[in-house]
């Protein structure tokens, strides 16, 4: 049984299309969830749990992407070479994007590579501002105020001392990971890549979200969707998209040989 990734919604035997989602910051595999009832029947979802957060809250955060990239990869190269599925779908949101990315390459790397990529809610990690991030894991007292101002997580949560130790512990390493986030390589990925942005985030605007086009060789464009920084959860575009794509994707040239 894999320990970095959740399946959320299972199907009888192989599947014919898979999607994995990766987590924003602080986020855990189970925030997808309630995606699994728009997903084709014949479409397994999976979401990454990272260490230190969720069902691995009891282990220590990773604080380097590629102590993330380089077990996943692995992983699911190996599952691949076992029992391929013919249509992968990579979504990450916020963090999420840039682990989705850096997964994508990975893959690629090891012959595996997904059908197509699902960029949301964050820039390339050359456009990131790393010491703003920096700050972010150093200073609680920002921290805190930052996740307040988003808005995701309920106030008596942050207002519990016991409830808030275990918020802040995982995001002060998301953030760092997020500070020393490699630069995206020079050559273009040969995946198609879809962006998302929210309407009314003040944290990745749409402008900065777009940026990804000079990162594929096969741009899919950006959708503006209603809501702010976490607009997957505010409106039902994002897990219907997911279902199209998991549809209709095109099978990797790697997988039809």
């Amino acid at each position: 049984m894999s320990t970095w990734m959740r399946t959320l919604s299972s199907v009888p035997g192989l599947p014919d299309a898979r999607v994995i989602c990766l987590p924003y910051a602080g986020g855990t595999a189970s925030a997808y969830r309630s995606w699994a009832s728009v997903m084709p029947p014949d479409t397994e979802l999976r979401a990454v749990e990272l260490p230190g957060h969720g069902l691995r809250l009891a282990e220590e955060p990773v604080r380097r992407s590629a102590d993330v990239i380089r077990p996943l990869a692995d992983e699911l190269a190996r599952e691949h070479r076992l029992l391929p599925v013919p249509r992968t779908v990579l979504f990450g949101h916020s963090m999420g994007a840039l682990l989705a990315y850096e997964l994508c390459r990975a893959l690629c790397e090891r012959g595996a590579p997904p059908s197509v990529l699902v960029v949301s809610g964050l820039c390339p990690a050359d456009r990131l501002d790393r010491k703003a991030n920096g700050l972010l894991a150093e200073r609680r007292n920002l921290l805190l105020d930052h996740i307040r101002q988003l808005g995701q997580t309920p106030p008596e949560v942050l207002d519990s001392p016991t409830m808030r130790e275990l918020v802040l512990r995982p995001a002060q390493a998301d953030f760092e990971l997020l500070s020393h986030a490699p630069a995206p390589a020079p050559t273009p990925l040969p995946v198609p890549v879809l962006a998302l942005a929210g309407r009314h985030d003040f944290v990745q605007p749409s402008y900065l979200v777009g940026d990804w086009r000079r990162h594929t060789e096969r741009w899919l464009g950006m959708r503006v969707l209603y809501g702010d920084h976490f607009f997957p959860w505010q409106s039902e575009d994002v897990g219907y998209l997911l279902n199209e794509l998991a549809r209709t994707a095109p099978v990797p040239v790697a997988m039809t040989r």
